[in-house]
């Protein structure tokens, strides 16, 4: 058997369950249980023992994601005296700063500072155009909209920085990328698309701050949208559990390809006559891993490049940290590169065995 038939018979499968598929489902630790029991199963059958380390890479965590404190950007306000603050009484800026100088200002979350420099930004602009638009203007006011031009310069500057705070200390988001509560199964969908919308509605908060401060500040940002779109990040996870789902795959079946690849070679199919054995073999490849494991494996390749553009414009943005742009390409790049490998080579060996024996990944007959 060629591996294009292999293939297309793995996407026959795949296909069958497409309803599934693109609904971009995950629920509890189903494809956990199917790698357990494929494992035992193929262990029986094989009379061999599984390694021991094989539950261990089932549970292992994602790495830790590095504080929210190493990760933040400390942020000056604008400092404003009384007479300034008195002269901006009558566009809105001396609110907005009033607002900010309250205790419950001084501890905004992450979500709600960005709110408000988007306000900010909003506000300096309307005050300068206000100004500039007086047919006549004193000293003091012309010395006023040059303080304001000031402000509007360093705040779309720092604004950028805000929203990297977001991104970065928000519970919702590194709840999101770091602590997952399920595994990608084929139902019990929960959020994971509205999850994708969500995260690019947050990098597109940033989109043009900083290059133009004329971007997207005369529309300050909705803070119940915000808040909305949060929760969906917060409720779906969907990196973590991705990634993890993506850890689980690849530790499980590279220890899985290691094992068969003396035991298959051992199975007898005399001038490629498949034997009772191989059979059963083919039988438990099918069940398991065609039926239950790959189809989530496309799972993990689909919301993987409905992400990729949200990464690689993360790892491309100056104001996020380092540790945390290391964090994110660890388990986009390499942590994907190895699931890939790792599927391949199981489809591989399989693929070699099953040509050997002139057998096909076919149901098994009941």
């Amino acid at each position: 058997m060629t591996f294009s038939q292999l293939n297309q018979a793995c996407q026959y499968t795949i296909l069958s369950i497409s309803l599934f598929v693109l609904a971009g489902c995950f629920g509890g630790d189903t494809v956990k249980k199917s790698i357990k029991d494929y494992a035992e199963r193929l262990s029986r059958v094989l009379d061999t023992s599984l390694p021991d380390t094989f539950d261990d890479h089932l549970v292992t965590p994602l790495p830790r994601l590095t504080d929210s404190a190493t990760l933040k950007h400390n942020i000056e306000g604008i400092s404003i005296n009384l007479r300034e603050f008195y002269a901006l009484q009558d566009c809105e800026l001396g609110t907005v700063v009033a607002q900010r100088n309250t205790s419950l200002g001084k501890s905004q979350l992450p979500s709600q500072r960005l709110v408000h420099e988007s306000k900010l930004l909003s506000v300096l602009k309307n005050c300068e155009a206000r100004l500039k638009e007086k047919k006549e203007v004193n000293q003091s006011e012309t010395a006023l909209a040059a303080t304001i031009a000031s402000w509007q310069e360093q705040k779309a500057r720092d604004y950028t920085k805000t929203w990297a705070n977001l991104i970065q200390s928000s519970q919702e988001v590194r709840l999101a990328l770091n602590t997952p509560e399920r595994l990608f199964s084929v139902e019990n969908n929960k959020d994971a698309l509205s999850s994708v919308n969500a995260l690019f509605y947050l990098n597109s908060l940033n989109e043009g701050k900083l290059e133009d401060s004329d971007t997207n500040i005369d529309s300050p940002i909705d803070s119940s949208e915000l808040e909305q779109q949060l929760q969906i990040i917060r409720s779906a996870r969907l990196p973590a559990t991705l990634w993890h789902t993506q850890q689980i795959l690849a530790n499980s079946l590279s220890q899985l390809t290691q094992m068969l690849n003396t035991e298959l070679d051992a199975v007898s199919c005399p001038q490629g006559r498949a034997s009772d054995k191989a059979k059963i073999l083919r039988n438990v490849f099918y069940l398991f891993f065609i039926e239950e494991i790959q189809p989530v494996g496309s799972l993990v390749n689909q919301y993987h490049y409905k992400l990729a553009p949200l990464w690689e414009a993360w790892l491309a943005e100056p104001s996020l940290h380092n540790d945390f742009k290391r964090y994110i390409k660890q388990q986009t790049q390499d942590g994907f590169t190895q699931y890939s490998n790792a599927m391949q080579e199981h489809v591989n060996l399989w693929q070699g065995f099953l040509g050997r024996c002139n057998l096909s990944p076919v149901a098994p007959v009941s």
